[in-house]
């Protein structure tokens, strides 16, 4: 298999992961008090964003296709250990 077709399907994994995730979360906030609820939906909405830019750049990842992978790359990695920082902080705050 292909570097490109291992970074895509690692790539693929890893955004159904955050979204479980995110799930996870959404789950919680339904059970939190008042304050800890607006934090957490505010930290979920935050989430939220970062997941679908994330999950545009691996679209952009599938669209330029094996021959020119190589410059999304670059940005997607920034963006995943972005939204992996993120989503490290909500999981132990929450």
């Amino acid at each position: 298999m292909s570097d490109y077709r291992l970074y895509q399907e690692k790539a693929k994994a890893q955004l159904d992961e955050w979204e479980a995730d995110l799930d996870k979360l959404r789950a919680q906030a339904k059970q939190k008090e008042a304050g800890d609820k607006i934090e957490m939906e505010n930290k979920i909405r935050e989430l939220e964003t970062k997941l679908a830019k994330g999950k545009a750049q691996y679209d952009e990842l599938k669209t330029k296709g094996e021959g020119a992978w190589e410059s999304v790359r670059e940005g997607m990695d920034a963006a995943w250990d972005d939204l992996s920082a993120s989503f490290k902080e909500a999981k132990s705050k929450f």
